[in-house]
């Protein structure tokens, strides 16, 4: 009990860092002319570790952080991070695992769909991004999911702890 004290410290703590590591170091390396997004891979991480609850709540809140920042219209990262966050959350819980390459691929898809989401939404609120990019800019999004999101699931597991399912759980399912 005394750990879980220090659960939404941690979890602040890693959403800060993440942040000033997207603003200062990811912003910068750029693939194809397009940036990689730690944030969006931070909340696939919480979704996949903690369900679709996890996933929503660290995917507002990552993506509030981000749109104080962004000039891009407020509340729309934070709309589509908590979407997939959700979504990574339901097939995290579905699959009961978050080891061999299932992270790695639901991740990939997890940043393909982001980039389609925020390209759609942000075209219907009224900023014309250009739907002929969104191929390469899901093609980046999708390998920078990928890539970081192990190393993720660990932060995730540091910040509120590895709670592998009961044995009798996992055989009642």
């Amino acid at each position: 009990m005394k750990g879980r004290r220090w659960i939404g410290l941690r979890a602040a703590l890693v959403l800060v860092v993440a942040l000033l590591l997207q603003l200062t170091v990811v912003s910068d390396l750029r693939v194809a002319g397009v940036i990689g997004d730690l944030m969006l891979a931070l909340v696939v991480a919480a979704g996949m570790t903690g369900g679709a609850d996890r996933g929503v709540v660290y995917g507002f809140a990552a993506g509030l952080l981000y749109d104080l920042l962004l000039d891009t219209p407020f509340g729309l990262s934070a709309l589509t991070y908590a979407l997939v966050g959700y979504a990574v959350g339901l097939a995290g819980s579905a699959l009961l695992r978050t080891s061999g390459w299932w992270p790695v691929v639901i991740a990939a898809v997890a940043g393909a769909v982001q980039a389609t989401l925020y390209t759609s939404l942000g075209n219907l609120v009224g900023v014309a991004y250009p739907f002929g990019d969104l191929p390469a800019i899901a093609l980046v999004m999708a390998g920078w999911c990928a890539l970081l999101v192990l190393p993720l699931i660990r932060v995730m597991w540091w910040v509120h702890g590895h709670a592998e399912p009961d044995r009798l759980e996992v055989l009642l399912r």
